[in-house]
């Protein structure tokens, strides 16, 4: 069934969010692929993650994706009362007014006024914030990242999402769309990206460009089974993997030389233990650098749940403020 939670935790009490009456707010966090959802208590501290109520994932309604996602939030809240929903879209996001500009990923979402569309169908406050802000909100608050004033979190899975967070804050740019590191060119004369532009680096290190660069080399599953081959020395894996890794050290040497920032944090679906993209990009970062300010490079350390915690802590943070 849509919407059903398929990871459902319990409760304070030790009943599921469905048994549990009371006041709640929803995020969830719409990836590429599949949708992460996570609902905590409207009261909740925002110190440190809170427990959640539930939680689970669902495949990512595309066709019809207000009337999917309007769903996964009925399912999900059960008998409590949602106070507010905040959702992460992957793409360019006009966060005032709940509007998603374009989505890659989600070509569906494209010019959507998600926010009050999913509002007048729930009857509720619904805010839409781009996913890499999401994740970057959560790791700078609550993980890899607390207690760095300044600070960049980068996700690597489907698409490459970004944002520098200053004192907890994101930094959003003009027009909302600062951070996207995931389209800046690194090859010219690569592959078209699904932004329109050739060679942005998305098209090298995202995970569908790592997959089918193994599948032309000849092998079998997906990144996991790459990073696997890598690990065991595969030559092929070797030079894909070292090839991806190359392309996020230039990225983060762009990045050091624009933004400058105090540390970076790197997560998502790619980055995950052992960390093989991670660690051989910034032995490259540290090989190439010239006049480069390089900060610590951090794992993230929220996992795959980092995009909806961040939206949660929104959640619970624009309650708050209106409150």
């Amino acid at each position: 069934m849509i919407g059903a939670a398929t990871d459902a935790t319990k409760g304070p009490e030790g009943r599921t969010a469905a048994e549990h009456g009371g006041s709640a707010v929803l995020g969830i966090d719409v990836g590429g692929s599949s949708v992460k959802h996570l609902l905590a208590r409207a009261d909740a501290s925002i110190a440190e993650p809170p427990v959640p109520l539930a939680r689970g994932r669902n495949a990512t309604p595309k066709r019809a994706p207000v009337d999917g996602l309007a769903a996964i939030a009925e399912a999900v809240r059960g008998e409590r009362t949602l106070t507010r929903l905040v959702l992460s879209i992957p793409g360019i996001v006009d966060e005032r007014n709940g509007v998603v500009v374009r989505s890659t990923n989600i070509p569906a979402l494209d010019g959507c006024a998600l926010g009050e569309r999913l509002g007048a169908e729930l009857g509720i406050p619904v805010d839409v914030i781009n996913d890499g802000h999401a994740a970057a909100i959560a790791e700078a608050s609550w993980g890899a990242g607390k207690g760095v004033e300044d600070i960049f979190v980068l996700a690597l899975g489907t698409g490459i999402a970004g944002a520098h967070v200053v004192d907890g804050r994101v930094v959003p740019g003009a027009h909302g769309s600062a951070g996207e590191l995931g389209h800046i060119t690194i090859d010219p004369a690569g592959s078209m990206c699904s932004c329109g532009r050739l060679g942005c680096l998305e098209t090298i290190i995202g995970a569908p460009a790592l997959h089918t660069a193994w599948t032309a080399a000849g092998g079998s599953g997906g990144t996991e089974s790459l990073f696997t081959a890598f690990s065991a020395g595969d030559t092929a894996a070797t030079t894909i993997v070292q090839h991806a890794s190359s392309a996020l050290a230039e990225a983060i040497l762009t990045l050091c030389a624009l933004v400058d920032p105090g540390g970076i944090v790197i997560g998502g679906g790619l980055a995950q233990a052992p960390h093989h993209l991670v660690t051989l990009a910034e032995r490259y970062v540290a090989e190439r650098a010239t006049f480069h300010r390089v900060p610590p490079i951090i794992p993230a350390s929220l996992g795959e749940w980092a995009g909806a915690n961040g939206t949660v802590l929104t959640a619970l943070r624009r309650q708050r403020a209106l409150g």
